[in-house]
């Protein structure tokens, strides 16, 4: 297998299931990390170091690029996913259309923009509608950006239908997709979304954290989010760090090969465990939507009178990791704008519990989720 069991160190007992807020690094990945340690040479320089450096940061640019079916002179390699999306939506202007539950990393950006933002509502599953994203468009509207998956419900959004709608109104519209939640778990490939802009985070797919990438397709121009020098094609100024991107490039190669074979094979997991836990616990609910149009490894669920953050330290205690929200919303004292989105009643607003898997899931760890969720909420449910 490409990805190898995650079962190492600390607890033999340990269960993972918080994978949206990042991954381990898988061995191939490692490995390519360990073997670049040693090239230290700054890429900018003409010395043998230096060449050494840039032929493994092009070869590697090369790899990502193959794998989303881009050409390699498209790929701007940032420090993360959020800095991509940052690079994205800097240059935005005039009328910006974006979704009601965007990551942080877009919506904020948005706010500081030198533009005016139209936020779109989903439906009760967290889906965008392709007519509402055509409503909302304007004669000044210069700039799109919708997720392809939403990382709190797992909602994967009609990106295909957008960019469809987008080319038979002719309108100049540049149509950003911030990916990082899809690589696992869907097909990629830029020719087929017809995408302008794709942000990538290679800590969300087995890859290293501190490094992302964005996709710049031929003819978009963008300004430049941090300067100082004219490396990443004047893109992104700061010496490369070759160990990091080599790392990406193969988590990302890995991401995509058997794409599908492995989204059949976690979703029916995910599906098992939901199922599990009704059985156990009756009164839960699903937040967001149900089958294709759910991402394999999310499962977003209330159990009426569970308090999310008890419910998630608890299951913490059992050696099982999950979460409430995104990470970069942690610490907010309301609820989850994406729940409050999707029209989530207040009073269960506060007991949405995340479970985002790894590839090797199993049905036994989907039992094991189900039986200790099930002790949990014996033992700290309250009735409402």
């Amino acid at each position: 297998m490409i990805f190898d069991s995650f079962r190492k160190g600390g607890s033999k007992n340990r269960l993972y299931a918080d994978a949206a807020a990042g991954t381990p690094l898988s061995l191939r990945s490692k490995n390519e990390l360990v073997r670049l340690l040693d090239v230290y040479g700054n890429p900018g320089g003409l010395h043998k170091e230096a060449v050494e450096a840039q032929r493994e940061i092009e070869h590697a640019r090369k790899i990502l690029a193959d794998a989303i079916g881009a050409h390699a002179d498209e790929i701007v390699f940032t420090a993360s996913g959020t800095e991509a999306n940052n690079l994205a939506l800097h240059s935005a202007q005039g009328h910006v259309v974006t979704t009601i539950i965007e990551h942080p990393s877009v919506l904020e950006p948005l706010m500081a923009a030198d533009a005016s933002v139209t936020e779109v509502g989903v439906t009760s599953d967290g889906i965008v509608e392709v007519e509402e994203i055509k409503n909302a468009i304007t004669p000044e509207t210069t700039f799109l950006s919708v997720q392809m998956v939403n990382s709190e419900i797992g909602t994967i959004q009609p990106i295909k239908e957008i960019a469809k709608m987008l080319r038979e109104s002719s309108r100049k519209i540049i149509f950003h997709c911030d990916a990082s939640q899809a690589p696992l778990w869907l097909d990629i490939k830029v020719d087929s979304l017809h995408v302008d802009l794709m942000t990538l985070d290679a800590q969300k797919i087995m890859g290293p954290k501190g490094v992302g990438a964005l996709y710049v397709r031929r003819g978009i121009e963008l300004t430049p989010l941090i300067r100082g020098g004219g490396q990443e094609g004047e893109m992104r100024a700061g010496t490369e760090n070759a160990p990091l991107i080599g790392a990406f490039a193969i988590a990302l190669h890995d991401a995509q090969s058997g794409v599908s074979e492995r989204a059949k094979e976690v979703s029916e997991v995910r599906d098992y465990c939901f199922t599990e836990i009704q059985k156990l616990i009756p009164e839960i609910i699903l937040n967001g939507a149900s089958g294709e149009r759910r991402v394999s490894n999310n499962l977003n669920i209330s159990i009426p009178g569970l308090e999310a953050q008890m419910a998630a330290i608890a299951l913490d205690a059992e050696d099982i990791a999950a979460s409430t929200r995104s990470a970069c919303d942690v610490g907010q004292d309301e609820p989850s704008h994406v729940i409050q989105a999707i029209g989530v009643a207040p009073e269960l607003a506060g007991t949405a519990i995340r479970l985002s898997f790894l590839p090797d899931v199993s049905k036994a760890d989907a039992r094991r989720v189900a039986n200790t969720l099930a002790q949990i909420a014996k033992r700290y449910q309250k009735v409402i």
